[in-house]
């Protein structure tokens, strides 16, 4: 049960550090993010991407959700270099300085699956100031709640608008 909790509340982040409930709708031409996982096509339903301060540092707020039964969410907090300049690569790593990344599984309202990534990376190939819009690539690995191991491959995003909160 504490399993569920803590996860409903990684799930539940973004809303709490005050981001707007309403997401980006993706549409073929719009903002597209999507990946492997599990060996198992991945593509979000809705993105999004905020700057922010947390604990005094510029972070990135990246994440895409799957709509549907079960919901799938692949959410990431990045500790940024430059806020001014988006791109470039963030290692995934545990710890609460660190950039990190995880992907739930609700069903129902039920967590159903929560892995935690140790390692991987984020790119942020292109950041376009002027549209204020993020793509890039993106992987990782890591583990579920009993251990077993969790991956993620051929990430990809593109034309993600970003926010600041």
């Amino acid at each position: 049960m504490a399993v569920r909790r803590r996860a409903l509340l990684l799930l539940c982040l973004p809303f709490a550090f005050g981001l707007p409930l309403t997401l980006q709708h993706v549409s073929a031409e719009e903002a597209v993010m999507s990946a492997t996982f599990e060996g198992k096509p991945w593509t979000a339903s809705f993105t999004l991407a905020q700057t922010m301060h947390m604990a005094g540092r510029p972070t990135l707020n990246l994440s895409g959700t799957e709509q549907g039964s079960p919901t799938k969410t692949f959410n990431s907090m990045l500790v940024l270099r430059d806020p001014n300049d988006l791109a470039g690569s963030y290692k995934l790593k545990a710890g609460a300085a660190a950039s990190s990344a995880n992907f739930n599984i609700l069903d129902s309202g039920a967590m159903v699956g929560h892995v935690r990534f140790a390692s991987g990376e984020i790119v942020i190939d292109k950041y376009d100031p002027a549209a204020k819009t993020i793509s890039g690539h993106f992987s990782a690995l890591g583990k579920d709640e009993s251990g077993k191991p969790g991956e993620l491959t051929e990430g990809r995003f593109s034309g993600i608008p970003v926010t600041e909160q």
